[in-house]
């Protein structure tokens, strides 16, 4: 009987090993499914992130190309329906539109199409951006749109939308276009002019002694002519100055910097009528003001080397105007903020247009010969010449500061006895109009990621 019991026991030994080695397989099978699963949400998870930072990349491409478009003449460069450059009409008086053939705008944020260059080709479309990878293996996408309406993030409800301020949005795709990413930032103009700039088109902290044949036009405001100093237009033998006739006013941008005197203008002072209502001399406000303190009185920033870095930033710093003026310079000036150090002689030749306006500031004796032409306001540090046939769409500016001794120039600051045509133009401050190239920038504080 214990044989039989003991031959029972040892024939049920190998059920246990194979019960074991069944659970044993049970588990080796969960923890490799286990593993397989844990290797495929890996997977997935990596290559999330990876088409993620695609989409990210591509947005961020999308914006700097938004945010430098902007930089480059603003929200409203192209005509939407065709994408080209070519000036229509519509735009309000208060938007100015440039000249035919340059480019242009219809007083709309540009959407689709862009000819960012100006030539009348079309070199990209906002909604189809594509950046490729250093191989050229991969290609991402990304979409951009500005908007300037008020109640967005960036233009307060209630505010009269411009084209100075607004809201770059750009989205990113990945290559297979699952992962998007939508940034957006605020853009606006920098304010280098403490309020928009003067509002007559000549200034000057000390006397003006115009002897030629010169003709100062404000179809704008009533004042053509402020000074800290003596305004001696008896002594000219032909200097006029003109506001907006009354009987016949100026009411297109066109007719507004129209340098024909005879064309909606309205004679005020000359050297048989003497100074007129228009002009402001002998203001202490403006004459007690000497070297830097006059720059701050228009210029924000507090020193001169300031702004001058502004412009080294854009490239457009020289130290001969001759080199801003040649087409043919590494860097010649195209508009926005052109600086130039030292004392300068300007003889024929053109800085700035109606699309693109300039800021020139002449860190020295300035002299206006021949037939030279600026396009917005030049602002001269030292003493002001004008001879030859001269012509100033904008406004002049002149500080008439010793920059030796950082004292007061003898005066007078502004004489010559050339044939100056100056009209009075503010789009040297944009106005309401496209921000001036190069002179914009993001506003702190305001990139948001969705």
């Amino acid at each position: 009987m214990k044989v039989m019991t003991q031959i029972k026991l040892n024939s049920q030994r190998g059920v246990a090993s194979l019960l074991t080695a069944l659970v044993l397989l049970i588990c080796i099978t969960l923890v490799a499914l286990v593993s397989s699963k844990t290797v495929l949400v890996e997977t997935q998870i990596a290559a999330d992130n990876y088409r993620a930072s695609q989409a990210v990349a591509a947005a961020n491409y999308a914006l700097d190309y938004g945010v430098n478009y902007f930089d480059a003449g603003g929200f409203d460069r192209v005509v939407n329906a065709s994408g080209t450059g070519t000036a229509i009409t519509g735009c309000t008086p208060d938007n100015p539109l440039p000249a035919a053939g340059s480019p242009g705008s219809d007083c709309i944020v540009d959407t689709g199409a862009a000819d960012t260059d100006g030539d009348g080709t079309i070199d990209q479309q906002f909604n189809a951006l594509s950046l490729k990878s250093a191989d050229l293996s991969q290609t991402t996408t990304a979409t951009l749109a500005f908007n300037n309406a008020a109640g967005t993030y960036c233009v307060a409800a209630g505010a009269t939308p411009d084209m100075q301020h607004g809201m770059i949005t750009a989205t990113g795709f990945s290559d297979d276009s699952l992962a998007t990413r939508t940034i957006t930032q605020c853009i606006a103009p920098l304010n280098i002019l403490r309020d928009n700039g003067p509002k007559q088109p000549l200034v000057a902290q000390g006397n003006v002694a115009l002897t030629g044949n010169a003709r100062i036009i404000n179809r704008y405001t009533d004042t053509t002519v402020w000074s800290g100093g003596l305004v001696q237009i008896g002594s000219s033998s032909a200097m006029e100055t003109f506001i907006n006739s009354t009987s016949d006013p100026a009411t297109t941008e066109a007719e507004r910097i129209d340098t024909d005197d005879d064309e909606h203008a309205q004679l005020v002072s000359n050297r048989n009528l003497g100074n007129g209502l228009d002009i402001i001399d002998d203001d202490p406000s403006l004459g007690n003001l000497v070297g830097l303190e006059f720059f701050k009185n228009f210029f924000a920033v507090e020193t001169r080397a300031q702004l001058k870095q502004i412009a080294v930033d854009n490239g457009q710093s020289y130290t001969n105007i001759s080199s801003a003026l040649n087409p043919a310079s590494p860097a010649p000036a195209t508009g926005g903020l052109v600086w130039i150090e030292g004392n300068q002689s300007m003889n024929g030749g053109t800085i700035g247009s109606l699309a693109k306006p300039a800021i020139v500031v002449v860190n020295g004796d300035m002299t206006l010969t021949g037939g030279a032409t600026i396009y917005g306001l030049l602002y001269v540090a030292g003493t002001y010449t004008i001879n030859g046939t001269p012509q100033i769409i904008g406004a002049n500016i002149v500080e008439g500061t010793d920059l030796t001794t950082n004292l007061q120039a003898a005066p007078p600051i502004v004489s010559g006895t050339g044939t100056i045509s100056l009209v009075y133009w503010p789009a040297f401050a944009a106005g309401s109009g496209n921000p001036l190239p190069s002179l914009t920038a993001v506003v702190s504080g305001s990139w948001r990621d969705w």
